[in-house]
């Protein structure tokens, strides 16, 4: 029979850490959405208004934009912990299983 081995203990600790970086992400996003400003182009000329503007637009500026690319990758972040959980709750499951039919054969011999 052909398979595969999953070390339940090390998956569920590498979908934790998964699940941190996530929510470090989650907290940059509130961060950026409370205002990523670039404060330090203030002359008011119309060249460093246009830059300001152009880097505003690089940060929040929808599709491309930094937080676009963050958001990105926190969803990528959170299909595969949800992959890994459904892979966890599957070997337990599986293992469950086999366990009860060992112990039936077990009780019939």
């Amino acid at each position: 029979m052909a398979g595969f081995d999953v070390d339940p203990v090390a998956l569920r600790s590498a979908v934790n850490k998964l699940k941190d970086q996530r929510e470090e992400l989650t907290h940059l996003l509130e961060d950026a959405g409370r205002g990523l400003m670039i404060g330090e182009l203030t002359a008011g000329d119309s060249v460093t208004k246009q830059a300001k503007t152009k880097f505003e637009q690089l940060a929040h500026g929808g599709d491309g934009s930094m937080v676009a690319a963050v958001r990105s990758l926190r969803d990528r972040l959170t299909q595969n912990i949800d992959a890994y959980e459904a892979t966890l709750r599957q070997y337990e499951s599986d293992d469950d299983a086999a366990a009860s039919d060992a112990e039936r054969l077990h009780r019939s011999s």
